[in-house]
Formats: C-alpha cells, sequence, structure tokens
C-alpha cells in the first residue's frame, strides 16, 4: 500500500478527519511499517506502548484481557493505541493476527513533532478527543439513570 492509499486510510478516522493532506503525508513518511504474520500475536493487553496502530492490509482479532474471549474482528482502517499515542498508557486488549497484518506504526514523538510544529493538527485531535469523552460522559449518565430507576438500586437502598 503506498502513501497516497495510507493517507486516504487515515483520512477516514475520526482522529486524522479534517487534517490537512500534506500533514498526513508527513506523518506516514516519518512512521513505521510492521508486517506481523497470521497467527502472531500484535501486541498484549498490558504492553507499555507509546504508538498507535493503523491496520492497512490483513485482519486481526481483538481478545478481552480479562475474559479471554474475542471482542471484534478488526481489518483495514482499524487503529489501536489513541491513548498510547497521546498520554503513553499501555495497551487495553490483545491483537492476534488472523492473517498476516501489514499496518502503520505512528510514535508518540512523531505525533507530538506533527502537533507541535501545526498546531491546527493538535486543536482538531483535541476537538476529537473532547467530542468522544462527551459521548462517553453521557452514555455514563443514561447508565446511572437506568441503574438508579432499576429495581435493583431500590433493594440497595433499602438494605442501607
Amino acid at each position: 500500500m503506498g502513501v497516497r492509499s495510507t493517507v486516504d486510510l487515515l483520512k477516514q478516522l475520526p482522529l486524522f478527519a479534517g487534517v490537512d493532506e500534506a500533514h498526513l503525508q508527513t506523518l506516514v513518511f516519518s512512521s513505521d511499517e510492521l508486517i506481523v504474520p497470521s497467527g502472531r500475536t500484535v501486541f498484549e493487553a498490558g504492553d507499555a506502548s507509546t504508538n498507535a496502530l493503523v491496520i492497512k492490509t490483513g485482519e486481526g482479532v481483538v481478545i478481552d484481557p480479562e475474559t479471554g474471549g474475542v471482542l471484534a474482528l478488526a481489518g483495514p482502517g482499524s487503529m489501536f493505541g489513541e491513548q498510547s499515542l497521546i498520554a503513553g498508557l499501555p495497551r487495553k486488549v490483545t491483537l492476534n493476527a488472523k492473517t498476516e497484518i501489514e499496518a502503520i506504526v505512528i510514535e508518540q514523538s512523531v505525533f507530538l513533532r506533527l502537533c507541535s510544529e501545526f498546531p491546527e493538527v493538535g486543536i482538531h485531535v483535541l476537538d476529537v478527543l473532547n467530542r468522544q469523552l462527551e459521548i462517553c460522559s453521557n452514555e455514563l449518565k443514561e447508565v446511572k439513570s437506568k441503574f438508579e430507576n432499576s429495581p435493583i438500586e431500590e433493594l440497595l437502598r433499602d438494605e442501607e
């Protein structure tokens, strides 16, 4: 997959949608390629990380670290490690290669340099993350509301 098609792939991701194409080309040229053979582990939950990985070709299996169950299948355009990329947080899930995976690996240092040299990129990323945080907050409020109005909550209050 060439630079042009990798840039097009990144433009489809919320984190990079709306980022100027020239900036995305810089990101692609400054990033590493990774090829993982079928059947191998790409990364494991808990692994220290300061990068994000975007699958260009192939398919992976996302594994829940607590249950060992399959959470999802991940194909081209799947991104892992936004929190690692931005804050250096460890991996949250395990990813195994179902087929050979070709991916782009974006290092935190490259990403932060891009954001510092082109503040509009950093502003865009903050905006995307803010919207994602707002969605999560609203979902939590909805769950809390449902819990507070459930018969179980009434039973718990009665026991106090």
